[in-house]
């Protein structure tokens, strides 16, 4: 029997510090039903002790303050939300509890035994929200045959991809310090309820809450991304239309590289990603009997400095987008050009964090209530034009990977929300040379059987676009 084991926690003394306008907004435009998180999931290979876990997650906070923020209570008819972080001790002990929330705490434990039951887990803990008037954290892990999986969920209100790899790295390394401190009581056991038929309200269905040759093609991708044009939808293809929640493929590869022009940009990793990610939204919707118009991809950007690149809490991260016609998709190595140069180009605009409308619309103008009710009309009403074909966020190669057994070779996948009606984003990260892919979706855009396919078509693409089979 699956089942799942909740601790409770304490809050002592608090620090207050006001949200930033990309922060507000996310919390805005977030609701219940599609809850707005980061996940970061690695394989490890072995047993955890779970009560070394739960202290290791205490002393992780315990270092870092912005990874105790919760949203502060306050009046709707204040102009600005604030963060609370409790003001801990870290513990001498496994099994120290963190600070006390009005529901169960941060730390649970699941068991599976079969791939199908761990993929149940997955989408059940997907769809259920981060109370985040308690916490902004959420640490799972999951206890199988062979081997245990550990999954870290962060609010995107107070994380992005960066802060929240580094917080996990952090739990690792406090946990190979007190992995042999197993003291503490041992925690309340509850049933984790059985995954939801296709078609039916899971958790998430409560109401609510270069330089030289480069030059040219950059300042016209400047000028294109002002005017993209209508954007095309990824064909639905799913059993289950009205399911909530999401599902995800993780795949595991040798790093491919792009091929490296005669002169000008020289196309990056990350640029082959996302020109992938287009050639198979274009070759998955002419299989589905739908044409592809100007397809748009948004791609987050890293805004903290060189030296921190790695580090830095909160949600640091700006979106700029790629854009691609039918001309453009039909000549890869064309399409790798256009790709190198919007990216460039987006990389290269001042790090405003976001555009001049989102900033007004989460800034000091008005309450906290009416701000909530006119971002989400205004979401509402232009997310049909505005919100992009999918989304491809790419970490990068990562320094210094999360471990828990210390040996830096375990897997880690990662993913972000992806909400209708874009409804499907990949994540990436390379870690000990080889690249982990996450492809992130609605159920209600696809199902499983049709997510699997997209997965093993953007492979080729990754493939066709570097040059070797996929």
């Amino acid at each position: 029997m699956t089942t799942l084991r909740r601790t409770p926690e304490s809050r002592n003394g608090l620090t207050s510090w006001p949200f930033t306008p990309i922060e507000e907004l996310d919390l805005y435009l977030e609701s219940a039903a599609d809850p707005s998180l980061i996940q970061l999931e690695t394989l490890v290979r072995g047993r955890l002790d779970p009560a070394a876990l739960e202290s290791a997650l205490a002393r992780a906070l315990d270092a870092d303050p912005a990874a105790r923020r919760h949203l502060a209570a306050s009046s709707p008819w204040r102009h600005r939300l604030r963060w609370e972080a409790a003001d801990l001790v870290a513990p001498a002990a496994a099994g120290t509890r963190c600070y006390r929330g009005r529901d169960a705490g941060p730390f649970t434990v699941a068991s599976w035994r079969t791939t199908g039951q761990l993929a149940a887990l997955r989408e059940w803990v997907s769809a259920e929200p981060i109370p985040l008037r308690d916490r902004a954290v959420r640490l799972i892990l999951a206890t199988g045959p062979g081997h245990d999986v550990v999954i870290l969920q962060t609010h995107h209100a107070a994380f992005d991809g960066i802060s929240s790899l580094a917080l996990l790295t952090a739990i690792g390394a406090a946990y190979r310090e007190c992995a042999g401190d197993l003291a503490g009581p041992s925690p309340e056991v509850i049933s984790l309820p059985a995954p939801r038929p296709a078609g039916t309200a899971g958790p998430a269905g409560r109401a609510g809450v270069g330089q030289g040759a480069g030059r040219g093609p950059v300042a016209l991708a400047r000028a294109g991304v002002r005017f993209p044009g209508v954007v095309t939808r990824i064909a639905a293809r799913t059993a289950w239309p009205d399911r909530p929640g999401y599902g995800s493929v993780q795949r595991s590869m040798p790093v491919p590289r792009p091929p490296r022009p005669d002169g000008g940009l020289v196309p990056t990793v990350n640029d082959l990603l996302v020109a992938a990610l287009i050639r198979t939204v274009d070759h998955w919707n002419a299989a589905q009997g739908q044409r592809s118009g100007r397809i748009r991809i948004s791609v987050p950007v890293n805004d903290r400095d060189r030296q921190g690149r790695w580090s830095g809490p909160g949600n640091q991260t700006r979106l700029i987008r790629v854009t691609a016609d039918s001309r453009e998709r039909a000549d890869p190595a064309r399409l790798l050009v256009q790709v190198a140069a919007q990216t460039t180009a987006g990389k290269q605009r001042p790090a405003g964090g976001l555009d001049a409308m989102s900033r007004l619309l989460a800034t000091s103008w008005a309450p906290t209530a009416i701000k909530r009710t006119v971002v989400r009309l205004a979401r509402r009403v232009a997310a049909p034009v505005c919100t992009d074909t999918a989304l491809l966020s790419n970490l990068g190669a990562v320094p210094d990977p999360p471990s828990f057994s210390g040996n830096g070779a375990e897997p880690v996948w990662f993913s972000g929300p992806a909400q209708m009606p874009r409804g499907l984003g990949v994540g990436a990260l390379t870690t000990g040379g080889r690249l982990h892919l996450c492809v992130h979706y609605r159920h209600a855009l696809l199902d499983r059987s049709a997510a699997a396919d997209f997965t093993a078509l953007y492979c080729e693409a990754l493939g066709e676009l570097a040059g070797r089979p996929a």
